[in-house]
């Protein structure tokens, strides 16, 4: 068995901004981001393209990933995979089971083997093919995050980053291009309020509950404390990690340059910016979002809002 596979995983619910937080941390020496990676099956499946706009098979990164972990894209079942993944990591109903002994022991006998092993042979290769040191996946689904960290190789290190749930509503209910082209997938799905603060709930109180209790590998991180003062929470998560890269990409307090391409395999458009990005605190759902919206996210989260540092009135 060869070293431990060091995996920062960022959890949480949907549009909590962790695109830009994986991005930033994919630009630290030895930290390699890989965006979304739940969604790795379907890239290969659908013959997808990387956030660098290659063919995900033919991406000087990915290409060299799959042969060293499989033998090339054909040398592994991905649509098996993809349905491994949804019955496993992405229904929500079964994070409250999740969350007693019994219930992990129930739902852990239903991964297989073959799914746990290709995801070591995956996160190995991207080891092994970038020469980095610390894999970052900003997956977020609770639920992937446990199946990673039952992996004996991975050495799973988790982020848990929480945004205002009415910023998260207000982000769902927006029309957002998929890419910056427009190509493919034309818009992002959109959430009703009820469907994201009912996610916000179960994601935020599974990943405290998977993993608060051991604080030597779990670090809460409020989205608007990271925009206000960026890299005191990116040096807080390098230290999390036993990780300190000599320099980051910050060329002003606020200010990051994110060197592309990038390899990102999902999530928020933003993971195709290159350049300086300004990171400002989220006032728009502030100013905009519908009262009744606003009112009824409130009443949804309310149990758990002063839990995360949330006011019920005008937010933080």
């Amino acid at each position: 068995m060869g070293a431990k596979i060091k995996v920062l995983y960022v959890a949480g619910s949907g549009r909590s901004g962790s695109t830009i937080l994986s991005n930033i941390l994919g630009q630290a020496k030895n930290f390699f981001s890989v965006g979304e990676f739940v969604y790795v099956w379907n890239r290969l499946m659908n013959d997808g393209a990387c956030s660098c706009g290659a063919r995900f098979v033919e991406c000087e990164v990915w290409a060299p990933v799959l042969n060293r972990a499989f033998g090339g894209p054909g040398g592994v079942d991905a649509r098996a995979m993809a349905q491994e993944v949804q019955r496993t990591s992405t229904r929500p109903r079964h994070i409250p089971l999740m969350l007693t002994g019994g219930g992990r022991r129930l739902l852990g006998s239903r991964w297989t083997g073959e799914y746990t092993d290709a995801l070591r042979r995956l996160y190995r290769a991207i080891i092994d093919a970038t020469g980095s040191r610390v894999v970052v996946d900003s997956s977020k689904l609770p639920l992937y995050g446990y199946v990673l960290g039952t992996i004996p190789e991975v050495e799973l290190y988790v982020v848990h980053l929480v945004r205002d749930p009415r910023a998260v509503a207000y982000s769902w209910l927006r029309k957002k291009q998929s890419t910056p082209t427009g190509k493919g997938l034309a818009y992002m799905p959109q959430h009703h309020p009820v469907e994201s603060s009912l996610e916000w709930d179960l994601c935020n109180v599974a990943a405290e509950g998977f993993w608060g209790g051991s604080p030597e590998r779990y670090l809460m991180l409020r989205y608007e404390d990271f925009v206000r003062e960026p890299l005191p929470a990116v040096e807080r998560i390098l230290r999390l990690v036993g990780e300190e890269p000599p320099s980051l990409p910050f060329v002003s307090e606020r200010g990051v340059e994110l060197r592309g391409p990038n390899h990102n395999v999902g999530g928020n458009p933003s993971r195709f910016r290159t350049g300086v990005v300004e990171l400002r605190p989220d006032t728009e759902w502030a100013r905009h979002m519908k009262d009744g919206d606003r009112r009824l996210v409130t009443a949804l989260t309310l149990p758990f809002l002063a839990r995360f540092g949330y006011d019920a009135g005008a937010g933080s």
